[in-house]
């Protein structure tokens, strides 16, 4: 299964399905209210809400299964040279 993407929680290399899920709905909430305020950093909370978006689909490609969280946490690693 392919989940690069996506967003790492708290410092360390896991991803949680779910808070990155509820952050994601609350920064698109924001967009569709404050949009018109955002200027030029609104391509880059569309850019955010994107990776993010597209991270939860893959996670769900599959009938019946979900993956709510992506472990990488025996390797303290950068998430760049994460194996």
């Amino acid at each position: 299964v392919d989940l690069v993407g996506g967003y790492y929680d708290a410092g360390d290399n896991v991803k949680f399905g779910f808070p990155m899920a509820f952050t994601t709905t609350m920064l698109s909430w924001s967009v569709l209210e404050f949009g018109g305020l955002m200027g030029h950093e609104l391509q880059n909370a569309r850019a955010a809400i994107k990776w993010a978006t597209d991270y939860l689909l893959k996670a769900t490609a599959h009938p019946d299964t979900i993956y709510v969280q992506a472990s990488f946490f025996l390797f303290l690693l950068r998430p760049q040279t994460v194996p």
